[in-house]
């Protein structure tokens, strides 16, 4: 089977050259809902659907959607203006997508790796000393260098009485 574009796939189905068409559509109802709507509605909204002469657009939160509603007359004239057939917009609240928080890489230091290294050893076997020493085995493998504890322990207060 010989290789082909992507456009050939897609030009050859009924089905899915409709999906194309309405794809293409929305992009550009999109694109003119940006240029129409005021710039600070325009980033926290976004066309949804049009069916029917009806177009539906989705709202980050209710202050959106509701100053969306107030300005649903002027969106009206202003698209018909640039020939789209809309008789109605409807407004819905549909908060986008959350972003997943990238993972903060954090580093065990060489103290912190020390007194670790020392919990574990002074702990009888258990789920916690098998996690201490999996913890400092993954340090170790990416930081070799921050799991090097050389410093002697200091057991004195800042005014140099000992504690324990």
């Amino acid at each position: 089977m010989p290789a082909h574009k992507v456009g050939f796939y897609l030009d050859t189905t009924p089905a899915i050259q409709a999906l194309v068409k309405q794809a293409l559509r929305l992009i550009e109802m999109q694109r003119v809902f940006t240029e129409i709507a005021p710039k600070p509605l325009a980033q926290a909204a976004r066309v949804g659907r049009f069916t029917h002469s009806s177009l539906l657009l989705f709202a980050d939160n209710g202050a959106v959607a509701t100053k969306l509603k107030q300005l649903t007359p002027s969106l009206l004239v202003k698209f018909q203006k640039r020939e789209y057939e809309v008789t109605a917009i409807r407004v819905e609240v549909q908060p986008p997508p959350r972003q997943p928080k990238p993972h903060k890489k954090i580093r065990l230091g060489g103290k912190a790796a020390g007194h670790l290294q020392e919990l574990a050893a002074g702990l009888p076997a258990s789920p916690l000393r098998t996690a201490l020493e999996g913890l400092l085995a993954r340090a170790s493998k990416h930081e070799d260098q921050f799991l090097e504890h050389k410093q002697p322990h200091n057991n004195h207060c800042e005014n140099g009485e000992k504690f324990e």
